[in-house]
C-alpha cells in the first residue's frame, strides 16, 4: 500500500515508498531487521514503551521497518525539525533579521541634538547572544556606534522599542509553571538578547550572615533581577531558589551559600524587552549619547510614537487592511510617512542556514520559539505562535505532502507535552529536505556523533560522518529523528518516537541506540 498524504495532493506528490512488508536483508541467515528491532523494543522493560518507528530506503522505494507509524506521538524536540524546515524552505538560507533604529523628529547637525524620540522597530532576532557575538550585548554597541556615525549625540524625547506588530503573550498555554524558571523556558520577544537567559554568579560573604555578592549578564538595573542569599557555614549545603512576581515581571533569587563557595546558574529572563532595552540604553550612554525622556516598549497598535504624525504598529496595520500580506509587505518599511524621521542606524543578523544549526545541534529552545513568531510576522499577520503555525501548516500539508490530522502544533520547540506528531510525518519532511535545493545544508546541521556541542556527542560513537539526527527528550518522551548514511552512501531515513516510559531517559535512549545501530547489519 502506499504510505497516506494529503489529500488536497494526492495527485501532485505521491510518497513514494512502497510498504513491503518491512523488507528485511538478512544476508548470512541471521535475524532478520524486523527480528533485531522487535527483539529491542518487545524485551522488558522496553516492552511497556509505547514505540513508534518507521525506517525507509528513499533509493529502492522501500519501507524497512514500520511499527505505529500512523500514530501521533509527543514528539519532544523532534518538533524542531518542522520549524526549521519551515523557516530554511520559506525564508531561505540567506535570510537574514533585521533591526532598525529611527528618528522621529528634528535633528540639530551642528549639536547632534534630536529633538524628538528614537523609535526600535525590531525583528524577533535571536542571534543577540555569545552563541554569534563576542558578547550579548555586541549587537547594541554597533547599534549606538551606528547612531553616533549619525550625528545623534542627545535625544530629547524617549527611547521607544515598538513592538506593536509581535504578539505579547510570554509563553505558550501549554508549558508547564515548574519550566518557567529554567533556561529551556525563556520567554521570547520581539526585542531580546542573551537567548532570553540570565546568567547569575553569585559569592558568598566574607563570614556567616553577611549577604551573598551576585553579578549577572546581560546586566540589568534591580527593577528586573535581585538577590538575596545568605552565607552559612562552609559545612553546610548550597540551596537556591528562584522565584518569579508576575505582577512586577520581577526574578528573585533567593537561598543560602556556604562561605568561601561560588554559584554560577542560567534562569530565564521573564521579562526579555525590559532587560534587552535597559541593555541597549547603557550602550547608548557607553557610546557618548544621552536619552532625556526614558524608555518605553509598546505593544498597542495605534499608539503615537515621537512628535509626528507616525503610529506604532504600521506594519501590522497595513497586513490586516491588505487582501493579500505580500501586498502590505510591499509597502515599505514602517515609518516613512512619519514627518521628520530617519532611519539612523541598523544591523543585520548571521543568515539563515547558521541560526538553523545553531538551533538543531545543541537543540535551543528559545531560538525556535523565535523562528516560529518570525515565519507568522513574515509570512502571516503578526508575530505569533498562531501565525506561526498556519504558517508552518500550511508548507508542511500543501507544498510537503504531509497529512494534515498528523500534526498537533502546540509550540515550536517541542518543550509542550501536547505536540503531536505521526513518524511518517516526519520521515516526510526528512524526505522533503533531503531532495530539496536545502538538503546538504540541513543535514549537516543535525547533530552528529563526537560533535561538540551537540546533542549527540556522547551518542552512538562510531557513527561519526554517517548518522544526521535530532534528538528529543521530555518527562517520559525520548524522539530520534534523521539520516543514516551505509557503507556506499546509500541513506536511509528515519524517526523513532517514545512515549510514556516511566523509564530513565538513559533507558530508552539506549534502546533507540541498538535499534539504530541494527539499521547498518541490514
Amino acid at each position: 500500500m502506499m504510505l497516506r498524504v494529503s489529500l488536497g495532493l494526492a495527485l501532485l506528490l505521491t510518497f513514494t515508498f512502497t510498504f513491503a512488508g518491512c523488507l528485511s536483508f538478512p544476508g548470512t541467515g541471521g535475524p532478520t531487521l524486523k527480528e533485531e528491532i522487535d527483539a529491542v523494543i518487545l524485551t522488558p522493560p522496553l516492552d511497556q514503551v509505547h514505540w513508534g518507528i518507521l525506517v525507509v530506503d528513499p533509493e529502492r522505494g522501500r519501507v524497512l521497518y514500520s511499527r505505529n507509524s500512523h500514530r501521533k506521538f509527543v514528539p519532544a524536540s523532534n518538533m524542531k525539525l518542522l520549524s526549521t524546515a519551515t523557516a530554511l524552505s520559506r525564508l531561505g538560507p540567506e535570510y537574514r533579521f533585521r533591526t532598525e533604529i529611527w528618528g522621529v523628529g528634528t535633528l540639530d547637525r551642528p549639536t547632534g541634538a534630536l529633538e524628538g524620540d528614537l523609535v526600535l522597530r525590531p525583528s524577533g532576532d535571536p542571534t543577540f547572544s555569545r552563541r554569534f557575538y563576542p558578547s550579548a550585548e555586541a549587537p547594541f554597541d554597533s547599534l549606538a556606534q551606528g547612531l553616533w556615525r549619525s550625528g545623534v549625540r542627545s535625544v530629547s524625547g524617549s527611547l521607544i522599542v515598538d513592538a506593536s506588530p509581535w504578539d505579547s503573550t510570554t509563553v505558550p498555554g501549554s508549558w508547564m509553571i515548574g519550566n518557567l524558571p529554567s533556561r529551556s523556558a525563556a520567554t521570547g520577544s520581539a526585542l531580546a538578547i542573551g537567548e532570553g537567559e540570565l546568567e547569575v554568579e553569585v559569592t558568598s560573604g566574607p563570614q556567616v550572615g553577611s549577604p551573598a555578592q551576585a553579578r549577572w549578564w546581560p546586566g540589568t538595573d534591580l527593577g528586573f533581577f535581585s538577590v538575596d542569599l545568605v552565607t552559612v557555614h562552609p559545612d553546610s549545603s548550597l540551596s537556591r531558589e528562584v522565584f518569579y512576581h508576575p505582577e512586577s515581571r520581577r526574578l528573585l533569587l533567593e537561598g543560602k551559600i556556604p562561605q568561601g563557595a561560588v554559584d554560577t546558574l542560567s534562569i530565564a529572563q521573564r521579562d526579555p524587552a525590559g532587560v534587552a532595552l535597559s541593555a541597549l540604553r547603557r550602550a547608548l550612554e557607553l557610546q557618548g549619547i544621552s536619552i532625556q525622556g526614558g524608555t518605553q516598549v509598546v505593544w498597542s497598535p495605534g499608539k503615537p510614537l515621537g512628535p509626528g504624525a507616525c503610529v506604532s504598529g504600521r506594519v501590522l496595520e497595513a497586513l490586516e487592511s491588505a487582501e493579500e500580506p505580500s501586498e502590505a509587505r510591499s509597502l515599505g518599511p514602517m515609518l516613512p510617512d512619519c514627518p521628520g524621521s530617519t532611519r539612523m542606524s541598523e544591523i543585520s543578523s548571521p543568515p539563515m542556514s547558521e541560526i538553523v544549526k545553531a538551533i538543531l545541534e545543541p537543540s535551543q529552545n528559545w531560538m525556535t520559539e523565535q523562528l516560529v513568531h518570525a515565519l507568522g510576522l513574515e509570512l502571516g499577520l503578526e508575530g505569533s505562535w498562531s501565525e506561526g503555525f498556519r504558517v508552518q501548516a500550511e508548507f508542511l500539508t500543501q507544498v510537503v505532502g504531509v497529512d494534515s490530522l498528523d500534526i498537533h502544533f502546540r509550540d515550536g520547540s517541542g518543550l509542550a507535552a501536547y505536540n503531536l506528531v505521526t513518524p511518517r510525518a516526519l520521515v516526510r519532511v526528512l524526505e522533503y529536505m533531503q531532495n530539496s535545493p536545502h538538503g546538504a545544508l540541513f543535514r549537516s546541521a543535525l547533530a552528529e556523533p563526537g560533535e561538540e556541542n551537540s546533542t549527540l556527542s556522547r551518542r552512538l560513537t562510531g557513527l561519526e560522518g554517517q548518522l544526521f539526527a535530532k534528538t528529543g527528550t521530555i518527562s517520559h518522551v525520548n524522539s530520534l529523528s534523521g539520516y543514516l548514511v551505509l557503507q556506499g552512501g546509500r541513506p536511509l531515513i528515519f524517526s523513532i518516537l517514545t512515549n510514556g516510559s516511566g523509564l530513565p531517559s538513559s533507558t530508552v535512549r539506549r534502546g533507540i541506540d541498538q535499534v539504530v545501530r541494527a539499521l547498518l547489519r541490514h
